[in-house]
């Protein structure tokens, strides 16, 4: 999935709590909230995000970067206020997807975005709001809703319970095409204009709208809640001689080349909904040929092209730098983490945990160009083995399916969700 976050508020309401800083960086805990809006956009499965900015845009910018976790990130900056439609309007002129997730930057609302996308896509509707049920919703007004569609808007103050607009919405890419003003409210000009086909997904997921102080404080009480845990499938991909040509001990940058599809095959994984987990043996490091820090320079530079040539960049990389020949004593043991051990995998699978992301294990794939690859996924209890390219047979069937590429594979893959 593809998401715009809108963070180009002024916040004025919350600048007794806040000062010097936009409300999207209000610091919850030890974080600025942003960072929750990026780990549950992720944890939902959005690979690029696109954060429209405004109010001390280089803030959010420096804060944030270009990328964060396993997703990219690109900036639509309001040089003047353009009011939330227009925010929306321009930042989706930057996003390739047929339908987009919008978000807002000082709104948490955990809703399972795999389930609204596909009521959304049913649903024919050019958009679709996330709804949520409050007793308390005379700062928000009320919205009215029959069939799943909206059918209209109370005042605020009015109703002092009923269901709310959450802030989430699906967007199909070309819905705002024929609104002709750059600056406008996206809710007054769009969602109150009957002559759009809007959708209501309704979700009980834990809400906070952080925008006045006395929600600032509740978010910062309840900041456990701030984290969207969702079970995902992955697909753990050897790096050399599977996503790029086996160069011998591979460490600088100027010696890397995709294997043909290499680039597309990670974007095909993750645009269907599974992560992109790299696991390598560099027993080199081991060996004394080149440092961790350069491996770690490199799969830097992997995800810059990744970034670069297909949007998207991997959701981890995982090495091992053991080896019984290895120079260095450090690296001279018997580990749990070289391939065909599952130690890697493992590993990741624990990170992940860490996040908020249970990785269905007996429902993801291990993909290889050795049998070593192929044990590895099957030591870890991944569900679907795989061997690519030629440059192993498999006479004992050892591996769950074979392709010819990983570029082949990912063409072959069906959606996770």
């Amino acid at each position: 999935m593809e998401a715009v976050i809108l963070a180009g508020g002024l916040g004025t309401r919350l600048r007794p709590c806040v000062e010097n800083l936009p409300k999207p960086l209000a610091p919850v805990g030890s974080r600025p909230f942003i960072e929750y809006i990026l780990d549950y956009l992720y944890n939902n499965g959005v690979c690029r995000s696109v954060i429209s900015t405004g109010y001390m845009s280089e803030a959010i910018e420096s804060s944030v970067g270009s990328a964060y976790r396993g997703m990219t990130v690109r900036y639509s900056r309001e040089e003047n206020p353009l009011g939330t439609g227009g925010a929306i309007k321009k930042a989706l002129s930057l996003c390739s997807d047929e339908s987009i997730v919008v978000v807002n930057g000082d709104t948490f609302f955990d809703v399972d975005l795999f389930k609204m996308k596909k009521a959304h896509e049913a649903s024919g509707c050019s958009i679709t709001l996330a709804a949520k049920m409050l007793g308390n919703a005379e700062r928000y007004g009320c919205l009215t809703a029959e069939g799943g569609r909206l059918t209209g808007f109370c005042e605020k103050g009015i109703s002092a319970s009923g269901l709310i607009n959450g802030g989430i919405y699906f967007i199909k890419k070309n819905a705002l095409d024929g609104v002709e003003e750059e600056k406008f409210s996206f809710e007054k000009r769009v969602l109150e204009n009957k002559s759009f086909s809007t959708g209501v997904f309704e979700s009980g997921g834990y809400f906070i709208d952080i925008g006045i102080p006395q929600d600032y404080r509740k978010a910062e009480a309840e900041k456990e809640k701030l984290v969207s845990r969702r079970i995902r499938r992955a697909v753990f991909l050897d790096r050399d001689g599977t996503l790029n040509e086996d160069a011998g001990h591979l460490y600088k940058a100027e010696d890397f080349r995709f294997l043909p599809g290499g680039e597309r095959a990670v974007a095909e994984i993750k645009e269907k909904g599974y992560l992109a987990v790299v696991i390598t043996n560099q027993a080199g490091i081991g060996k004394g040929y080149y440092t961790a820090d350069d491996v770690d320079i490199l799969h830097g530079f992997i995800n810059s092209r990744l970034s670069e040539e297909a949007g998207v960049i991997a959701d981890g990389f995982y090495y091992c730098p053991h080896h019984k020949n290895a120079v260095i004593e450090k690296y001279r043991v018997e580990c749990s983490c070289r391939k065909p051990k599952p130690g890697m995998i493992l590993n990741a699978v624990s990170d992940f945990e860490k996040i908020g992301i249970s990785i269905d294990i007996k429902n993801s794939f291990t993909v290889g160009n050795k049998i070593s690859d192929v044990l590895a996924g099957k030591n870890a209890g991944t569900g679907k083995n795989i061997l690519v390219g030629n440059d192993e047979t498999d006479e004992n069937g050892v591996a769950d399916e074979k392709f010819d590429s990983l570029f082949e594979f990912s063409r072959k893959l069906t959606a996770a969700y």
